[in-house]
């Protein structure tokens, strides 16, 4: 019997995966992919143009992966392993396997709400999509999510009322929200190497860098990504090493709850 300190101790460790998820947050047929090499910069300054950067946006019907994962909590490190679906625009889901593959969450979020099973402690929950903006800021919504998991730029950034600067093969843009600062460092190829965003009202910072993308039927998609959220006296590290991602090909959204299952409020 799992002894009551390790029980809340695993508890812990599962709520931390699933807030770091939620912010921001397989196939018969395999699609081509290939590693994207980022060109060197030069010195030579041009204008930006926003219009090539939308298009650069990578668009699917399904995306699906399953990423090897590093979650940092302050001074604790654990191993974890993600299977993320996604259907564009309708269901984010995910499965979160701990020791020995061992499944201990699944989540799946909608444009208008968010299911979370807990399979440690038999609970699951069922929230609006806004509850997730406990932790995070009112900006993240779900299309934002879905542009984090993939590596597109988030959309409202994608707006007339923005700063864009390019120089040295990098583009930055930069804004501001009624809540929140952005910035967004595009590299050569237009896709988002590093978001920043900072919330000084919440005392919260998320850093989302993309270190690797993977060109997969001639679209570009992020395979490593590192996301890092501040928020007081909370760190928190998350690094997604991507395998087996496939676009446009059939994907299940199963979230069956068992009966033993309490729901928490």
């Amino acid at each position: 019997m799992i002894s009551f300190r390790k029980k809340l101790m695993k508890k812990n460790i599962l709520s931390k995966i699933i807030f770091l998820f939620c912010v921001a947050f397989l196939f018969s047929c395999k699609s081509k992919k290939n590693i994207i090499a980022v060109p060197p910069t030069n010195n030579k300054i041009v204008k930006a143009n926003f219009s090539k950067i939308e298009a650069k946006q990578a668009t699917f019907n399904t995306f699906s992966t399953k990423a090897a994962t590093n979650l940092t909590i302050n001074d604790k490190n654990f191993d974890v392993t993600l299977n993320i679906r996604i259907k564009k625009g309708e269901a984010i889901w995910a499965s979160i396997t701990y020791i020995a593959g061992v499944e201990v969450a699944r989540a799946m979020i909608t444009p208008d709400s968010l299911k979370i099973m807990d399979r440690i402690n038999n609970e699951y929950i069922k929230k609006q999509f806004d509850y997730i903006h406990k932790f995070s800021n009112n900006e993240i919504d779900y299309n934002a999510l879905e542009a984090v998991l993939v590596g597109n730029c988030l959309p409202f950034v994608l707006n007339d009322n923005i700063a864009i600067n390019q120089k040295e093969n990098i583009t930055t843009i930069t804004g501001q929200t009624n809540q929140m600062v952005y910035q967004i460092g595009l590299n050569q190829l237009l896709k988002p190497q590093s978001t920043v965003l900072i919330s000084e009202i919440n005392q919260q910072k998320l850093e989302v860098n993309i270190t690797a993308f993977q060109e997969i039927l001639n679209q570009i998609f992020a395979k490593t990504i590192s996301l890092t959220s501040i928020a007081k006296d909370k760190n928190v590290k998350l690094i997604m090493d991507y395998d087996k991602t496939f676009i446009d090909q059939p994907v299940e959204f199963p979230f069956n709850v068992p009966k033993r299952f309490s729901l928490i409020e």
